[in-house]
């Protein structure tokens, strides 16, 4: 509050000592603790019965725990089919993309080639919605199990739902494959994955309308 002396001349306000290095302090502690605490509400796994695709999403790391995990639900019979999503690079050659790259490895590794699909060419999760949204019209599919990692999982599920709303869209998270003994390494690991996914999932909900939950 501003005081003012007779004269009109206004008094100095008073500051509280170490105000600015608390404040400060505050904030640097949200930024370490809430990508933690949200990295549980980030996973959703909630496919619990067959699907008419599995859709494996692109942007894997090596190891490909995303196609590992497609295949593996393949084989237990989940789905009839398996796309595979994901573009090239910028200034990369069309067969380097997520797609064609996780489809041939998954060829390598039994995958039938008439139950392989690709929607190519897509830049971002929203991106692969609106080309697997194009192959649900065309044959006709009821429900779609999304396959990606963890922490990827909630974004997805809502990008697929917002724009195919007509299909029954859940999720198979992916385990990640890579070790991580390191508890620190394991835990900056998590803060990553989690901290971009809040920050891509509050972009999706201003630029998209993408819900949150």
């Amino acid at each position: 509050m501003s005081l003012y002396l007779s004269s009109g001349r206004r008094l100095p306000t008073r500051r509280i000592p170490g105000y600015e290095t608390l404040v400060a302090l505050i904030l640097v502690l949200a930024i370490i603790t809430i990508p933690f605490l949200a990295a549980p509400w980030l996973i959703v796994d909630d496919a619990v019965d067959t699907a008419d695709a599995i859709i494996v999403l692109g942007g894997e790391a090596y190891p490909p725990n995303r196609t590992i995990h497609a295949l593996a639900l393949y084989h237990q019979h989940r789905a009839p089919v398996v796309v595979f999503t994901g573009g090239a690079p910028p200034g990369r050659p069309p067969e380097t993309s997520s797609a064609q790259v996780a489809r041939r490895l998954a060829l390598a590794r039994g995958l039938p080639p008439d139950v392989a699909l690709l929607a190519d060419g897509a830049q971002s999760t929203y991106d692969e919605a609106v080309l697997v949204r194009e192959l649900v019209a065309a044959h006709g599919w009821r429900s779609l199990m999304i396959v990606t990692d963890p922490y990827h999982t909630r974004r997805a599920v809502r990008t697929f739902r917002t724009l195919i709303p007509n299909a029954h869209v859940t999720a198979s998270a992916a385990p990640f494959l890579s070790p991580c003994a390191d508890p620190w390494r394991c835990g900056a690991r998590i803060w990553r994955y989690a901290a971009s996914e809040l920050v891509k999932m509050g972009f999706y909900r201003l630029y998209y309308g993408v819900p949150l939950s």
